[in-house]
């Protein structure tokens, strides 16, 4: 097997031969072929091990469960020029509704710290969240889900995925879980995005 490294010409370079090349984990450029093929990954993939992948949680386990009629709360906003993407899960033991809304107001709650989804780089998220404030208004509702929770012998619970949202910056966002099953229930909401 032969592998060959090149050393790229400037940019301004006329060629006639272009050839596809790829950085080495040994920082070397290599041309691509049946020896080396092109690797290529999914954004979001590429995203965490750059360190721009994110995550934040709050879960009301089986010791607290979120009572019938209540919700969990996430309020945040990314800073200046960041642009998150955004994807939402949540679960709910019973039958719940869930909304995402955009220009909420809210004061107080517990402040949350994105955690870092690759744990080897050192850089922090510029969003900042609370989670379950008090919510002065919604905004602008731009999506409501219903997670049916079963019932009789097929009850097992909600659970959802989001489509991805890409958020604008400067701008509070409001994801909230309400618990409508009728009984207090394990509920949790998990908030992934890259910056």
């Amino acid at each position: 097997m032969t592998v060959l490294y090149v050393k790229r010409e400037s940019e301004n370079q006329k060629t006639q031969l272009v050839a596809l090349t790829q950085q080495t984990s040994d920082d070397q450029q290599v041309v691509t072929g049946s020896d080396r093929p092109l690797i290529n990954v999914a954004v979001n993939h590429q995203r965490l091990h750059e360190g721009r992948a994110f995550f934040a949680y709050y879960v009301q386990n089986s010791g607290t469960p979120l009572a019938s009629g209540a919700s969990i709360n996430i309020v945040f906003a990314a800073g200046p020029g960041t642009t998150p993407h955004m994807t939402i899960g949540l679960f709910c033991g019973g039958d719940a509704e869930f909304f995402l809304f955009e220009g909420a107001t809210s004061t107080g709650g517990t402040s949350f710290t994105p955690v870092r989804r690759n744990r080897t780089i050192a850089t922090t998220s510029n969003v900042a969240m609370v989670i379950n404030p008090t919510v002065s208004g919604t905004g602008t509702e731009l999506f409501e889900e219903f997670l049916p929770g079963g019932t009789k012998k097929k009850a097992g619970g909600g659970s959802g995925d989001s489509l991805e949202y890409v958020l604008a910056p400067l701008t509070n966002y409001l994801v909230r879980l309400t618990n409508v099953s009728g009984s207090a229930q394990i509920a949790d909401l998990v908030l992934e995005w890259y910056e």
